[in-house]
């Protein structure tokens, strides 16, 4: 079986290469390599046991015809001693034509067992590779585990940060607006106190009693519209 190795080798990489590229996550991919890696050897192992079951049953049939020739060998010879050459040569014919097979089944076992050597090779290379993509493989899928980790970190952070931001800006917005809030209060406090506002707005004849009421109204409806705007920042 010439170039038998590197042809299965080509096989392999050509349907993984072809498969792996279904997968997205790489431990996926180191995965179902390895689990490929593993059923190669096992067929590897599967053919060898059956080409030494072939073999051991050639090797047992070559002991039968070894029996045989002897058996006929010394049949021959006792014709012989009888004085029946006819019958001491069909012997020899005999075993001519059982040395003829025995020299074929010796020549087909002798391939088989180099077919044999072979298979062992392959095995043993796919057993060394196995044992050294195992241990990269896990090499690897706990580099990408790290190095996912460190990701989802970093975008936790990023995220954060955006957060803190954002919300940052909303504390922002949410102080300007109650501090424009309580400086409008106030200068509506100052109007109120003063009657300025009120007395260009209201009639002359407005009494004291009307104004202070105004006033408690205003107040009232200030602190509503304070309330509702905290509220509305707050949300």
């Amino acid at each position: 079986m010439p170039g038998f190795w590197e042809r299965l080798k080509t096989s392999i990489e050509a349907k993984l290469n072809k498969l792996l590229d279904n997968f997205e996550d790489p431990r996926e991919q180191l995965d179902y390599a390895y689990d490929k890696l593993v059923q190669q050897l096992h067929d590897v192992e599967m053919a060898l046991s059956r080409a030494i079951t072939a073999r051991k049953k050639l090797e047992f049939e070559l002991e039968r015809i070894d029996e045989k020739i002897e058996d006929l060998d010394d049949k021959a010879k006792r014709a012989l001693k009888a004085g029946r050459e006819d019958l001491a040569r069909k012997a020899l014919e005999r075993k001519l034509v059982l040395v003829r097979q025995k020299k074929i089944l010796e020549e087909r076992i002798a391939d088989m067992k180099e077919d044999e050597e072979k298979l062992m090779e392959v095995r043993d290379k796919l057993k060394t590779k196995i044992d050294l993509f195992k241990a990269k493989k896990e090499q690897l899928k706990a580099e990408y585990e790290a190095s996912k980790a460190q990701v989802e970190v970093q975008e936790m952070v990023t995220g954060l940060s955006e957060d803190f931001t954002s919300a940052a800006e909303i504390i922002e917005r949410a102080e300007d607006k109650v501090n424009e809030m309580k400086a409008r209060a106030a200068a509506l406090d100052e109007l109120v106190a003063t009657g300025g506002a009120l007395d260009v707005l209201e009639p002359e004849e407005k009494d004291e009693i009307e104004r202070e009421l105004g006033k408690i109204e205003l107040q009232s409806e200030l602190e509503e519209e304070l309330r509702r705007l905290k509220e509305e920042v707050g949300s």
